[in-house]
């Protein structure tokens, strides 16, 4: 009989803690979609000579910066700082964009301009600002779409009804609840008095306030937002674990989650293209997110070494309508030949802390 969960404990990574293996829900979803292609690409790092633009995390990406323009004008103008607490939105402005994009992004700004001219401004700017560009192969993820599409999240965005975390209002160098990167030790406790301990980490897109209770709002881009795309939410373990890291950055019980849909593109129905849906999690769910986990580091852990004897998942080798880049390496004819592809691909270290 398997040893029973009896506790989930986390706590901030120290420096002797770095040892530790460690796992953000991008690398645990991905060994669970093919164990294969999750522990190749996220646990060694490696990816395929010469791989072309994924245009889908582009653009997502870039749209999380402008979300996060948005954070910070709503910090700047809402949270109720003003200018007595310029020096911490500055530094916060310095975080998120770098200090001369955050300067150009600060030079669309106009005190006669109205609220909404100068909110789509800034947050407009970070696209302009990032360096994304149209590719011919993707008549969908242009830059005009993407623009049209955060044109209508900026009018549904409410300044007033989620005000963001903060941690202390004295400090100029505060956290806030924009954009925060967590690394921590989680230690699972079992009945049989053996306990597991390893790093999570991530990046959570916006820590608020619904009156006493924190909430975590986390944004998303699709190309759709029907009843479908919702339900990936309602029990999804990145939103799990994210109300678990948050009880654990703020040392305040988190479960009431929030999830913001844009559709790229927007569609005919400007009303459509936007959806935001409370997605609250119970302590069950928190029980399933951490057995989800342990199981998950116990494929990586078993098959690290080894990787060409890591189970292949072939119903994944086709996903979002392209080929799994990894076929070839899958396809070899033995053993010794996938290890002589492994040699030859390129490593890119994937973590959600590289740009924190």
């Amino acid at each position: 009989m398997m040893a029973q969960l009896t506790s989930i404990k986390m706590r901030p990574t120290t420096e002797d803690d770095k040892h530790l293996p460690s796992y953000d829900n991008t690398k645990l979803m991905n060994i669970n979609t093919c164990p294969t292609w999750g522990i190749v690409r996220y646990g060694h790092h490696l990816r395929m000579p010469n791989a072309g633009r994924a245009l889908a995390l582009e653009a997502g990406d870039v749209s999380h910066q402008a979300f996060s323009a948005g954070r910070w004008f709503q910090f700047r103008h809402y949270n109720g700082f003003g200018k007595r607490h310029s020096a911490l939105c500055e530094y916060h402005g310095h975080r998120l964009f770098g200090e001369e994009r955050f300067r150009l992004l600060l030079d669309t700004q106009s005190p006669t301009a109205t609220e909404r001219t100068n909110l789509l401004n800034f947050v407009l700017e970070t696209l302009n600002t990032s360096g994304y560009y149209d590719d011919i192969s993707d008549r969908n993820r242009t830059i005009s779409n993407i623009e049209e599409s955060l044109i209508a999240w900026c009018d549904r965005y409410d300044m007033e009804r989620y005000p963001i975390w903060i941690r202390d209002t004295n400090d100029p160098q505060s956290d806030i609840g924009i954009e925060i990167p967590f690394d921590l030790v989680v230690t699972f406790g079992f009945d049989d008095d053996i306990n597991t301990q390893t790093r999570f980490t991530g990046k959570m897109d916006g820590l608020h306030w619904d009156k006493d209770n924190l909430i975590i709002i986390e944004e998303k881009t699709s190309s759709g937002l029907s009843d479908a795309w919702l339900s990936q939410w309602v029990l999804s373990h990145q939103i799990t674990g994210y109300c678990l890291a948050a009880a654990s950055f703020t040392n305040e019980p988190c479960n009431k989650a929030l999830v913001s849909g844009m559709r790229i593109p927007l569609g005919r129905q400007i009303a459509e293209g936007i959806r935001k849906e409370p997605v609250n999690r119970s302590q069950d769910m928190f029980e399933r997110w951490a057995h989800w986990f342990i199981t998950t580091v116990d494929m990586e852990q078993r098959y690290i070494n080894d990787v060409v004897k890591a189970p292949m998942y072939t119903h994944s080798c086709s996903r979002y309508f392209r080929t799994c880049s990894f076929l070839p390496l899958c396809a070899a004819e033995d053993d010794e030949e996938r290890r002589q592809i492994l040699e030859e691909m390129e490593f890119d270290e994937w973590s959600p802390l590289h740009d924190s």
